[in-house]
């Protein structure tokens, strides 16, 4: 190629090669947008292995309807503090909590083919500590993510990443978003 056509080619080539530098980092910038808060939220369930075995243990049942109760009610509450409608937090919170019932369930079924070995869990006081700390932190990411205009329907295959847990069905996290999407911020 001559010099000339170099030239030329690099004209026509340059911008294409800013543009595409330019959509990668968009890109990126979007997919990292919801991962600390799919984190989060998969940290929360990350406990639920430690609530069915001290369940299993104790012969307590998975389901705690008095237990759900306080943790709606908490979160509602924060949820306002923080600028959240409760009302659109409300769905999240039930999904976050039916997704944990699904898991301790899921660790019961496994434990009856093949008993945990070598494994204690944590108390459950200890752990509920844990988890409403970090619901909380959830929460507030939330909020400061929606305020920024962070996340979007475009970044379920990132949630769906960062969210893994054993015991977790895509069901499970697709429920999650869905609500996730749908919580708003107070008028």
């Amino acid at each position: 190629m001559s010099r000339i056509g170099l030239n030329q080619a690099a004209v026509w080539l340059l911008p294409l090669l800013f543009v595409s530098l330019f959509l990668a980092a968009q890109t990126s910038s979007f997919a990292d947008g919801i991962t600390p808060l799919a984190e989060k939220v998969g940290h929360r369930l990350s406990y639920m292995k430690d609530v069915a075995g001290y369940k299993a243990q104790n012969h307590l049942p998975i389901e705690d309807l008095t237990q759900e109760a306080k943790v709606l009610a908490s979160a509602k509450s924060d949820a306002e503090k923080l600028g959240l409608d409760p009302a659109t937090v409300e769905p999240f919170i039930i999904a976050q909590i039916n997704a944990a019932k699904a898991v301790e369930y899921r660790y019961l079924a496994d434990w009856l083919a093949q008993p945990e070995t070598g494994w204690q869990p944590r108390p459950l006081d200890k752990v509920r500590q844990d988890i409403a700390q970090l619901s909380k932190e959830i929460l507030q990411q939330v909020a400061q993510d929606l305020k920024s205009g962070r996340f979007t329907s475009d970044e379920r295959s990132s949630f769906f990443k960062a969210v893994d847990e054993p015991n977790l069905r895509e069901s499970d996290k697709q429920q999650l978003f869905t609500a996730l999407l749908a919580i708003r911020l107070m008028k």
